[in-house]
């Protein structure tokens, strides 16, 4: 068989050789067979050695092409390879199948207010930024569409910084035409509604009026509602600004509203514990006996009883041996004739006053006697019971004495730890009502407004401007813990401290990073509920060479309880 040769093919590109690396592939799209197995021909056979040698002199010029004259391969680090890039790819999946709102610290997150409406009346509302609400009546309906009445728990928050925005798990970024943006806000808030632990909606053709207290005057934001099913925001158009007057009073801290908060609901519940766990402690000291009486002597003239009973037939009735029961004066049917009848049966039970007197029944055939009879002693037995009643009564007194004392403690420790709580419970009151004067305060008069708006629905909504990234520095970046360990991260969010933004980043690396030098920057991730921070300085190390960067996080080892926590850490 006559056979082309081409001596000028082109070299083959390394594309070209990766594509061709299935053979099997390509041997079952290229070669019919019919007749004679291919394998079993004599010319294949005879061309099998020198086609595998090919082969292998190939791979081994590729490997050696690419990995350099003196540099080995090693198998194992690239198995580890593909497993690691495998499980990040993993990972990616997970956090892209997050919910929309996703607080990226668990258990640190901006709290609510609850504030109780009732539906029929509707009402209005302070904040404690000074944002006002106004709630109509009847503004409440179910799933079904129908009207609620009665109390409806309205739960109210604002985020006002990037601090807010982080913790909160909002997403900051807009997507309008394919382009990516990151809101600039001037002030996000969120309002949602229970009734008996149920989530209710708001009732068509009513709005609640909204001014959100803001720092920017400015006119350019739009008003957007977060679509948490398309993970996108919807514009709702614009929002109206209102300057706060100088003359307007700085709006004072409601004492309901701060009750209203986590924190405080919190010490609440400290006092309920404090006030159930002394009660615990005082239930589990010895109780003391009932108090002896001290046993009194029979009176001349007066008619008495006792009791001549068999205490081994009627055991129950030995405690009374010695004891003389005396007719009281109330017993106005007595007579004495009683004494002269041999009675069949004789029942003592507790009298009107416990352990003072008695209740005596006599029978005999039809004949019942009930008597109010009390216990009296004279002579020997007399100084019996007295002697009885004071080793009583002293075992008696010691024991309560042990008790009042032991008692005493308790009170004096709970009222000490009830005082530590109620100061704290001040303390917060005082901490929100400077926050609220110094947030005012601070501003210059031409800057305090109120964003007025009015929503028909119950969600997120954020007075914003959409922004670019900052520029001015821009590269490629691999984002490292300790040890140069590659952080398993997937949110890198931006600080600017020129603009009130949150800029994300997705995925660890980063294939294109940009700030601007020229400001005041941060950077933070979170790595399996472990904050990590790049400082304002460390800023300086990132070149914009267009290549990749290393950055080189710090771990955050501070556990904060509070978002106002987190903030004094960053200093905002």
């Amino acid at each position: 068989m006559k056979r082309k040769i081409n001596l000028n093919r082109p070299e083959i590109s390394s594309e070209e050789i990766q594509s061709r690396k299935n053979f099997d592939s390509v041997f079952k799209s290229h070669v019919k067979v019919s007749g004679k197995p291919l394998l079993k021909k004599p010319w294949f056979l005879s061309s099998l050695v020198v086609a595998t040698v090919a082969i292998v002199v190939t791979a081994v010029l590729l490997n050696k092409n690419s990995k350099g004259d003196n540099q080995k391969s090693n198998p194992q680090s690239n198995i580890s390879a593909i497993a690691d890039s495998m499980t990040l790819q993993a990972f990616y999946k997970i956090e892209e199948s997050k919910p929309c709102i996703s607080p990226p610290i668990k258990g640190l997150n901006v709290p609510y207010a609850t504030y109780t409406v009732v539906a029929e009346t509707g009402a209005s509302l302070d904040f404690k930024t000074g944002s006002k609400l106004t709630i109509p009546k009847n503004a409440f309906v179910d799933d079904n569409g129908k009207l609620l009445k009665g109390e409806v728990e309205l739960r109210y928050r604002e985020f006002h910084d990037a601090a807010d925005f982080f913790v909160s798990g909002i997403p900051m970024t807009f997507d309008s035409a394919g382009v990516k943006y990151q809101f600039e806000s001037a002030g996000m808030m969120e309002m949602v509604a229970f009734q008996n632990g149920k989530q209710v909606n708001m009732a068509q053709q009513k709005s609640i009026n909204v001014e959100l207290a803001s720092n920017y005057k400015g006119t350019e934001y739009n008003l957007y509602k977060l679509d948490t099913l398309k993970n996108n925001w919807s514009c709702l158009g614009k929002d109206r600004v209102k300057a706060i007057q100088p003359e307007d009073p700085i709006p004072q801290i409601k004492t309901n509203v701060v009750k209203e908060t986590p924190e405080y609901k919190t010490l609440e519940t400290k006092k309920i514990e404090l006030q159930n766990d002394k009660a615990v402690q005082i239930a589990a000291l010895p109780k003391p006996t009932a108090e002896p009486k001290k046993p009194k002597q029979v009176k001349k003239g007066t008619y008495t009883f006792n009791l001549d009973v068999d205490s081994k037939e009627f055991p129950e009735l030995a405690v009374y041996e010695g004891v003389l029961f005396e007719v009281g004066d109330e017993n106005v049917s007595f007579n004495k004739s009683m004494y002269d009848i041999t009675w069949d049966e004789a029942i003592i039970k507790d009298g009107t006053k416990k352990g003072e007197n008695y209740n005596l029944t006599l029978k005999k055939l039809s004949k019942k006697y009930d008597l109010i009879v009390y216990p009296v002693f004279e002579g020997k037995n007399l100084e019996t019971a007295l002697k009885t009643f004071q080793d009583k009564f002293e075992k008696y007194k010691t024991t309560l004495d042990k008790r009042i004392a032991s008692e005493k403690r308790i009170e004096a420790d709970y009222q000490t730890k009830l005082a530590m709580v109620k100061k704290q419970q001040q303390d917060l009151e005082a901490r929100w009502k400077k926050q609220m004067d110094d947030q005012f305060r601070n501003m210059s008069t031409e800057e305090k407004v109120s964003r007025m708006f009015a929503i028909n629905s119950f969600g997120v909504f954020n007075c914003d401007n959409p922004s670019v990234y900052p520029q001015g520095v821009k590269c490629s970046v691999v984002i490292k813990g300790d040890k140069d360990r590659n952080l398993k991260c997937y949110d890198v969010y931006l600080v600017d401290k020129q603009k009130n933004a949150l800029f994300t980043f997705s995925k660890n690396p980063i294939a294109t990073f940009s700030f601007n030098p020229q400001s005041v920057n941060m950077l933070w991730t979170v790595e399996d509920g472990v904050l990590y921070w790049l400082k304002p300085e460390q800023f300086e190390n990132i070149k914009g060479t267009g290549g990749t960067c290393n950055i080189v996080m710090n771990r955050v080892n501070q556990k904060f309880t509070t978002v106002d926590e987190l903030k004094t850490y960053f200093n905002f």
